[in-house]
């Protein structure tokens, strides 16, 4: 009987690359918690709802229910051998990570393995971490907590049990990635009553649609207004008004402040009231690093040599204030960068209705609105005529965004005409100025 040859290249054992690349002491620890990963990653997939059977979720959230309605008669009748069934638990666990132990998993499967828990992780996580609390939202969150303490306590001792609160918020999270929860929350947040509900239980607005950047709006718009193709898009410039309102309420004794009621709007919003920052801590978004932006295109070489600039130097105060209040017709300019400080606002009652623009004793708060154009270039080398395409200029505001009927050079010339004569003006002096000299040297 002859041997097996075990030379041959299908009889030779299978190394993974990473071995290679990999220092000894790492692919041990790696090994040893490939056991714990996949105990986590069962975890973590009955928890997000992506594991292949439902009813395990569906089993604990009965059990999970019958511990807290019952938890007084459990323990007294079963309570040992509710003990017994946790050692017993924690035995078949040490028995499963022992025998993943003698598997011998690969590198590859260790790295898929961690791979797995990571994404999984992150999906538990992620109702957390898509809000993106600022250090402002934590402080208004505890405030308005605290505030509503004194509800809390009547709701607990009056009306429902805190065995109840417990148990509907423990199910709650138990089922919240599940697709039924989710197709729930969805209609329900439809409702505008739901959203209305939230905002002045936590003083946060979760309603507003963070996908939508400053880029990918801007970009969208262009493309469904100005028809244009996809080469074109990628070098046209687009303009982009940035509108931010300032909002005040008037204190008794202290007069005008930006400090305003947790549950209201902040001190510095957008046009649809969203939280924004302040003209003075304002920055322009990176287009090529803008995680919510969604490339529709498929040259994305175009959408990471896009930048954004500055076009006007400062923010300007709309003295309008959006068309709302009239100006003399002896004042040509409507917007201003340097106003005063009761300068363009629109006043209001304490519950932001009643607009006019008179400050009256009846008036507890007031808004004024502040303008800035922003320009999207798109620096592609790679672009067969780029003069040509760089020629059209499509101008967007907040609301709308329009062709432009110009040309950029028609545009540069007319917005920056007279910055340009002022800074050419002073080198055909000092040219004009030795010619003086060398012909009064040559008559000399």
């Amino acid at each position: 009987m002859s041997k097996p040859d075990t030379n041959s290249p299908s009889n030779k054992p299978q190394s993974s690359p990473l071995l290679v690349s990999t220092p000894p002491a790492v692919s041990k620890a790696l090994i040893k918690s490939y056991p714990y990963l996949l105990i986590i990653n069962k975890i973590l997939s009955i928890a997000t709802w992506t594991n292949d059977d439902y009813w395990v979720n569906i089993v604990i959230l009965c059990l999970f229910a019958l511990v807290v309605l019952y938890f007084e008669s459990l323990v007294v009748w079963i309570g040992h051998l509710i003990v017994v069934g946790i050692i017993t638990l924690y035995a078949l666990l040490n028995n499963q990570i022992i025998e993943e132990t003698n598997m011998h998993p690969t590198l590859d499967e260790v790295v898929q393995a961690l791979t797995a828990t990571c994404i999984k992780a992150d999906m538990l996580l992620n109702p957390i971490t898509s809000l993106s609390l600022t250090a402002y939202d934590i402080k208004r969150l505890l405030f308005t907590t605290f505030f509503l303490t004194p509800l809390y306590l009547i709701i607990t001792f009056l009306i429902i049990k805190p065995r109840i609160i417990l148990l509907v918020t423990g199910l709650y999270l138990l089922s919240y990635h599940s697709s039924y929860s989710r197709v729930t929350r969805r209609i329900i947040w439809k409702v505008k009553l739901a959203r209305l509900i939230v905002y002045y239980l936590t003083g946060l607005d979760f309603s507003r649609a963070k996908n939508h950047s400053l880029f990918a709006a801007a970009f969208a718009k262009v493309q469904k207004n100005a028809g244009f193709d996809t080469k074109g898009a990628g070098n046209k410039p687009v303009r982009f008004t940035y509108v931010i309102y300032e909002n005040q309420r008037r204190w008794l004794g202290i007069g005008w402040t930006s400090n305003l009621l947790s549950y209201e709007r902040t001190a510095w919003t957008d046009e649809f009231l969203n939280e924004s920052s302040s003209i003075d801590t304002f920055q322009l978004p990176n287009a090529s690093e803008d995680k919510n932006f969604n490339n529709p295109y498929e040259d994305s070489s175009k959408i990471n040599s896009a930048t954004w600039r500055w076009v006007d130097k400062t923010w300007r105060l709309d003295l309008t204030n959006d068309g709302a209040i009239t100006l003399p017709n002896a004042k040509r300019s409507k917007t201003t960068a340097n106003p005063g400080s009761d300068e363009g606002f629109i006043y209001y009652d304490n519950t932001w209705k009643k607009p006019s623009t008179d400050d009256t004793f009846s008036k507890y708060t007031r808004r004024r609105r502040w303008i800035r154009t922003a320009e999207l270039v798109f620096d592609d080398s790679t672009a067969i005529e780029p003069k040509i395409s760089n020629e059209s200029v499509v101008t967007t505001t907040g609301a709308s965004i329009a062709d432009s009927t110009a040309s950029t050079k028609k545009t540069k010339t007319l917005r920056f005409a007279v910055e340009e004569e002022v800074e050419e003006q002073p080198e055909e002096e000092e040219v004009e100025n030795n010619e003086d000299v060398d012909i009064a040297k040559k008559i000399d």
